[in-house]
């Protein structure tokens, strides 16, 4: 398999070569999206459905269908609620790190027992409701002024499959919702089924792809990739008419997804997408993980937006040629979703 039936296959496994009429076959087609800024998350949903609308997605927060939750490494997604409960169950015999605590371990254990007995009365719980727990019967505990001390509580009950995010709340005004821990698999039945999954939407990948994408250690997912009889490398057989048709999908077509797409979180080589010269474009020192433009099967470039009050101006920095008005097709989507006008579109070689 040459690079660029590579890349036809991942865009393909991806769900970026056509459109889902179903939300939730986008989320399970990835096993949840990464969520960091829940923005970019449905960004990246509706990219890839067809007609989805900001009410829809309400519809599914609201009845707790999607939920959000740290789950594989340790970061913000948003999950179709059976999947987060795959990942959590992957991921419940790791050892949570004491470093999370920030040097407050034994009052963090006490505080997780007390607020694990008071959502079994509540079920749900605010920012404010947890923070005044906490404030008034552990008066010792020490809030960090960027709350990671707390963040560490939560991250832990949420390791231990005791609770998840509101979807519909916004994460600076948190609510977080009691889960039925009784749901959970076995861990190695859990990981099996996981590696099935991840391949299904990754293809072709392989074992250390996996293990960037899920953050489960190499020694346990590598018994459980040998014992299902796969090749740790990515061997995908694919005919000769399989090959030409994805060409074709690709052939002097534009693709773009939103950022911390699964394009770039999904495997341990950036280069198969990004090449070296471009990473620090695509991977900024703050973290973000830019929006990418492909055209013609290569990455071309990279796009953002500006929104003041409803017109949308789109910036596109572009080191190869593009197609513009396939471009602007595809951007057009993203101003209906959020629903505002476009005002321009800015090009800028790089």
């Amino acid at each position: 398999m040459n690079s660029k039936e590579r890349i036809a296959l991942r865009l393909s496994s991806h769900g970026l070569l056509s459109k889902e009429e179903n939300p939730l076959d986008v989320l399970r087609q990835t096993v949840g999206i990464q969520a960091q800024t829940q923005s970019t998350a449905e960004l990246n949903m509706a990219l890839r459905t067809q007609g989805l609308t900001a009410q829809h997605l309400s519809n599914l927060y609201e009845s707790q269908t999607i939920i959000r939750s740290w789950a594989n490494r340790w970061t913000l997604h948003l999950f179709d609620c059976s999947d987060w409960e795959l990942m959590i169950s992957a991921r419940q015999d790791e050892t949570f790190l004491s470093s999370y605590y920030f040097g407050q371990k034994e009052t963090s254990l006490k505080i997780i027992e007390d607020l694990t007995l008071l959502f079994a009365q509540r079920k749900r719980l605010s920012k404010p409701e947890i923070e005044d727990f906490i404030h008034q019967n552990f008066p010792e505990f020490s809030f960090e002024s960027n709350a990671t001390a707390l963040y560490g509580i939560l991250q832990s009950m949420t390791h231990q499959g005791l609770i998840y995010f509101d979807a519909s709340k916004p994460h600076a005004n948190y609510e977080l919702i009691s889960a039925d821990k009784s749901v959970l698999q076995n861990a190695e039945q859990a990981i099996e089924e996981l590696i099935l999954r991840y391949l299904k939407g990754f293809t072709p990948a392989g074992l250390k792809d996996f293990v960037k994408w899920s953050g489960i250690r190499i020694a346990r997912a590598r018994k459980i990739w040998k014992k299902l009889e796969l090749n740790e490398e990515e061997p995908v057989l694919l005919s000769s008419m399989e090959r030409q048709s994805l060409l074709e999908k690709i052939e002097k077509e534009t693709i773009i997804s939103a950022r911390f797409d699964s394009l770039l979180t999904g495997y341990e080589d950036k280069t198969w997408l990004t090449p070296e010269n471009r990473i620090a474009d695509m991977w900024t020192k703050n973290g973000l993980l830019m929006a990418p433009i492909i055209y013609d099967g290569q990455l071309v470039g990279k796009w953002y937006y500006k929104v003041t009050g409803n017109p949308i101006t789109f910036l596109i920095d572009h080191w190869l040629p593009l197609n513009k008005g396939q471009l602007e097709e595809k951007l057009l989507p993203v101003a209906e979703f959020l629903k505002v006008q476009i005002k321009e579109i800015k090009y800028t070689e790089i």
